[in-house]
């Protein structure tokens, strides 16, 4: 069962990403709209990212505040869901064709924060 909720903290973490290296890549930040709007709740994902970027949250922020949204629905927030957001943030670090190392290592810590949910 997918909850707006968790949508909400995937439009987040997905910002996070996007801002990880201190800048936004126009490639990235088209395809990251384009992905999150085919994903079920959509809207919601793609406000929670429209809203950061309007008041420049900061990556830190934002990632806790996804975080957040995870854990407070950890009961349906399975395995599948999970690898499934990861792959989301893999595409929009692939998007403009050079991935950076803090890109790379902000998946790595997405992963193993997932894990701990």
């Amino acid at each position: 069962m997918n909850t707006p909720d968790l949508y909400m903290g995937l439009g987040s973490a997905v910002y996070a990403l996007v801002k990880a290296d201190g800048q936004l890549h126009e490639e990235e930040s088209v395809s990251a709209r384009k992905l999150l709007l085919e994903q079920p709740h959509g809207d919601l994902a793609m406000q929670s990212f429209q809203l950061r970027e309007h008041y420049g949250t900061s990556a830190e922020e934002a990632y806790q505040f996804a975080f957040r949204r995870f854990a407070a629905n950890r009961e349906v927030f399975d395995g599948e869901l999970k690898k499934q957001f990861v792959e989301i943030l893999q595409k929009i670090a692939e998007a403009d064709s050079r991935v950076s190392g803090k890109e790379t290592d902000f998946i790595k810590r997405f992963r193993k924060d997932l894990r701990r949910i």
